[in-house]
């Protein structure tokens, strides 16, 4: 085996391992860069197999490798995320085409050993080169648009392309040319490789890292034995070089080890219930990081907001002293009203945005559920009048723990907003149930109004959020679902929204067994 030939293999065995850690990683992208380097091994197979001169082998693997065109347009999608609908299609269906010609009659493109042009050699190159050319100016454009991060992942990809093609197309249009530089494909492919795993896997936060630097640690090491053993075995046998033969064991090892670790995830994910791997453990720490960040800002917005409501709740406070000297003085009536209701409404808000970034401790008890639903209702009516819509009630006698005080705000924001939905509509309906079931209790609170918008959906229960702007008739602060859905997750619960098959909202609170 001579040395070109070495550096083939070892380069397919790299490729291979680059595939199969982006499979156990899941990273972004990692569709696309398994394709890639799926094909990309095949591609250095089939120059390996020319290398030695196998002939008719060599000749029909080697046109399977301009499926690396179509995985670098699909690494190229799945990274950046933006192609026109048709590229990825017609990428895909061109190099098949292609690669099953060259696997079923490999005339069509050259001759014996990748010597001479066939007759569809040239036809094809050109096309080739022109789909690769616009590719470039396509990429070139995209760069010019970006800035920092994403403009360093873009110039990434486009380094991969041009690389991508001088060790694939360009070399083997040089070898049927007469010119053999196959050799030096391993160099131009690992380059292309390593540029679109930087595009994939450049992870947005350092500490993501962590998965990565693992992997590779791993890998390296064992490759490292395996380099030392196949090393030793050839000294003591007397093959010669090597160097040569410590550079395949190494390559050789990487898909080994990469494969390994598949199998033993695998096979942890079954046997445990808390498996302890990469892809979990970076995962974890994602999350973990997450929620130390969105603590330290609730932190933050909890010292906000104390001062917030005692600079405003002095104000408020004059306000309404001074509404009630105009009443006094025989102001018009409705306008000191309105200056009582936007003063209810900012003190409401200021309460809510206190609650919201500094709940007060729980404070479970067991308590007759259905007394604790019942008068919550009683509360969110009484806040209607006389003319408070009806709410049916079907409500099963538990005993549960639960915190009375926040279970109740929970359901008097509920019911409290299925009353506005249906208080102008003729027939309007609200429903409370709850019940006992496998899981623990729900509790569901459902209307016939006219439903959340869908635009609201995806953030329903994101603070500052509300579908009543401040014109409403009952105005919203924006933070009540969010703080409903903070109280039951407290509980060790779920909040969810579902829209009923006869319309208006339905609202579900799951609490657990205790």
């Amino acid at each position: 085996m001579n040395l070109s030939a070495a550096f083939l293999l070892s380069g397919a065995c790299v490729a291979i391992a680059v595939a199969l850690q982006t499979l156990r990683l899941g990273r972004r992208g990692g569709a696309g860069v398994v394709l890639l380097a799926s094909f990309l091994a095949l591609w250095m197979m089939g120059m390996f197999l020319l290398e030695l001169r196998t002939g008719e082998l060599a000749d029909r693997v080697l046109p399977l490798g301009m499926l690396l065109a179509a995985a670098f347009v699909q690494a190229a999608k799945d990274v950046m995320g933006q192609a026109p609908r048709w590229l990825v299609p017609l990428a895909w269906s061109g190099s098949l085409a292609v690669a099953l010609t060259g696997l079923i009659a490999p005339r069509l493109l050259y001759g014996p050993g990748a010597s001479g042009a066939g007759p569809a050699f040239w036809p094809l190159a050109v096309v080739s080169a022109a789909a690769t050319l616009a590719m470039n100016l396509r990429l070139v454009a995209l760069v010019r648009g970006a800035q920092g991060r994403e403009r360093r992942r873009r110039l990434a990809l486009l380094g991969a392309n041009v690389f991508g093609a001088l060790g694939g197309g360009g070399l083997i249009g040089l070898h049927v040319l007469g010119v053999s530089l196959t050799g030096w494909g391993v160099l131009f492919l690992a380059v292309s490789l390593s540029l679109v795993a930087y595009a994939s896997w450049a992870p947005e936060d350092l500490r993501e890292r962590e998965g990565l630097i693992q992997a590779a640690v791993q890998s390296a090491g064992f490759a490292l034995l395996m380099a030392l053993a196949t090393a030793a075995a050839s000294a003591i046998l007397g093959v010669r070089p090597v160097w040569v033969a410590a550079l395949l064991g190494a390559a050789g090892a990487l898909p080994v080890d990469a494969s390994r670790q598949l199998l033993v995830e695998a096979v942890t994910r079954k046997l445990f219930a808390r498996p302890q791997i990469v892809p979990l453990l970076v995962e974890a720490v994602e999350k973990q990081t997450s929620r130390a960040e969105h603590a330290e800002t609730l932190a933050e917005v909890g010292r906000l907001a104390s001062a917030v409501a005692h600079e405003i709740r002095n104000p408020l406070g004059v306000i309404l002293a001074e509404a009630k000297l105009l009443e006094l003085s025989g102001a018009d009536q409705e306008s000191v009203q309105a200056i009582r209701n936007q003063v209810s409404r900012a003190s409401r808000f200021v309460e809510d945005l206190l609650h919201y970034s500094r709940p007060r401790p729980s404070q479970m008890s067991e308590q007759a559920l259905e007394q604790v639903v019942a008068e919550a209702v009683s509360r969110a009516r009484q806040a209607f009048g006389d003319a408070a819509p009806e709410v049916s009630l079907d409500l099963e006698p538990l005993r549960w723990d639960v915190d009375g005080e926040a279970l109740g705000d929970v359901v008097v924001n509920l019911v409290t907003n299925a009353l506005i939905a249906v208080e102008t509509i003729p027939l309007g309906r609200v429903q409370l149930t709850q019940r006992r079931v496998a899981e623990g209790v729900h509790i569901e609170v459902e209307d016939n109004g006219p439903g959340v918008p869908e635009a609201l959906l995806p953030r329903l229960f994101e603070p500052f959020v509300t579908g009543r702007g401040r014109d409403a008739r009952h105005p919203g602060t924006g933070l009540g679902l969010a703080l409903c859905r903070k109280w039951v997750q407290r509980h060790g619960g779920t909040l969810t929204h579902a829209r009923p098959a006869t319309g208006g909202a339905r609202f579900v609170i799951v609490l657990p067994r205790p």
